[in-house]
């Protein structure tokens, strides 16, 4: 299944000042896709690719969002019954939470 929707372009890496983990950015992508276009599909696997992570990775860190209140979700079935992925849209507090990363600043030249 394409994702829709789902480019990791300008989904911070580094937030605050260190590497982001990888539930982060996925919440980047979900806060900033549930704005644009009131939510994302993708199927972990395919984002895993994308990001460069392991399948586990991406299920634990959507797991964790889901826990959290941050993300919620809903599978998407193809005719055949098979599930093909997840429809995912942030919470108010998931936006929130998403509003207090910061990106690095550019590093003085010396």
């Amino acid at each position: 299944m394409a994702a829709t929707g789902s480019s990791l372009a300008g989904v911070m890496t580094r937030i605050n000042g260190r590497h982001a983990f990888v539930y982060e950015r996925i919440l980047l992508l979900v806060v900033r896709e549930t704005e644009l276009r009131d939510s994302v599909t993708f199927a972990k696997q395919d984002l895993a690719k994308r990001m460069g992570v392991c399948v586990r990775s991406v299920d634990r860190a959507v797991t964790k969002l889901r826990r959290e209140g941050l993300v919620t979700t809903e599978p998407v079935f193809g005719q055949s019954g098979a599930q093909l992925g997840n429809v995912y849209r942030a919470t108010p507090e998931g936006i929130e939470l998403a509003r207090t990363f910061r990106r690095d600043k550019p590093r003085a030249k010396k």
